[in-house]
């Protein structure tokens, strides 16, 4: 497989793609001083393997949920690698999912003033989104993300094999990402029914690889001339908006990705109100976007005072109105710092209609 090699202001580092877990296992044995923070549940389904990269005394157990996302885990880790006599030249290396990544990363840009971090990224959104970028990020009480830091591991190892052991749930986590990427794709315009088509062979598993080598190109052309999300690399958070609104007024019962794609739908029916875009894209939108939905719609996680509270909390704000990406009818996207409140309320009255007529 073709490795890439990821530009950075920080760093250049490298995507390492491998097809076995056996391999990354080998490409983690030799590295020296090394420690692994592992997500908890992984730890239990991959133990052998993961007891093949380091002794068990240098193996810390990560509970990788949202709750654990801050200043107290990472305060935690400190501890727990100081009590380790670790130094300067300690080797951190992240297994698990996007909050294994946020933490771990966070950990390695701040200790030390910077120690070196590897990432094995085990869920299918930490393989096709959240592993390049640079970026680690902390919750700050009910703020989402706004604690963080710019620090890029040395090297990824990607393992689509890893992904077999995913619950439906976190699987179409990152199917709502990748709906993301293969809508604002910047090298053609989008044709809906030819995305439509690639994600059936997404849930059946298919051209993993292919897939997740296309969404980081897409990203990467974004983040180019951007690293530090000044400017056009904001139009990534195209369905983030809403998204990580409903992540907290769900309690996280609905998770990062599926979110992204319901903000999605939030941000069409916005569009389709302002008139630049048609009902009838729109209307593709959602063929593509509801039959990815593995969570029944619950009314409690679609609160109005609840999401507006958290989109005013968003860090990308900067305004007195809401702040969202929107597509227009040639899905050219841009960012909109004039969503008045009761544009919003009546935006969700439509998505909430949408989920009840389906």
């Amino acid at each position: 497989m073709t490795d890439l090699l990821i530009k950075s202001n920080i760093r250049d580092y490298k995507v390492v793609f491998e097809n076995t877990i056996d391999r990354v296992s080998k490409a983690i044995q030799p590295l020296p001083n090394k420690v692994l923070i592992v997500d908890s549940n992984v730890l239990e389904i991959y133990r052998s393997d993961i007891d093949r990269m380091a002794d068990a005394a240098d193996i810390i157990a990560f509970e990788a949920v949202e709750e654990n996302k801050n200043l107290e885990a990472v305060s935690g880790i400190y501890s727990s690698l100081i009590d380790r006599n670790a130094k300067r030249n300690i080797n951190l290396v992240s297994i698990g999912g996007g909050i294994t990544q946020d933490v771990t990363g966070f950990v390695a840009s701040t200790l030390y003033r910077g120690v070196n971090w590897t990432f094995v990224p085990t869920t299918f959104l930490a393989q096709t989104d959240s592993c390049i970028g640079s970026k680690t990020s902390l919750n700050f009480g009910s703020r989402k993300n706004l604690l963080g830091t710019f620090y890029p591991p040395a090297t990824i190892y990607l393992c689509p094999a890893l992904l077999s052991s995913l619950t439906e749930i976190d699987y179409y986590s990152g199917i709502g990402e990748t709906i993301k990427f293969q809508l604002m794709n910047p090298f053609a315009k989008p044709d809906l029914y030819q995305i439509a088509e690639k994600i059936e062979q997404v849930k059946r598993h298919e051209m993993l690889d292919e897939i997740i080598r296309e969404n980081m190109a897409i990203k990467i052309d974004y983040m180019e001339n951007d690293e530090f999300d000044l400017g056009r690399r904001n139009l990534l958070n195209y369905g983030h908006c809403f998204g990580h609104a409903l992540e907290i007024s769900s309690g996280y019962a609905i998770p990062h990705g599926i979110a992204v794609s319901i903000g999605i739908l939030f941000a069409g029916t916005i569009s389709v109100s302002r008139g630049v875009m048609s009902q009838e894209m729109l209307e593709g939108i959602k063929k593509i976007v509801l039959p990815c939905l593995p969570i029944a719609f619950d009314s409690r996680h679609y609160d109005a005072d609840l999401l507006l509270a958290a989109m005013k909390n968003d860090k990308k704000r900067i305004g007195a109105d809401l702040s969202i990406v929107l597509a227009d009818k040639e899905f050219m996207l841009a960012k909109y710092d004039d969503l008045k409140v009761d544009e919003f309320r009546t935006g969700l009255q439509t998505l909430i209609e949408i989920f009840e007529n389906q």
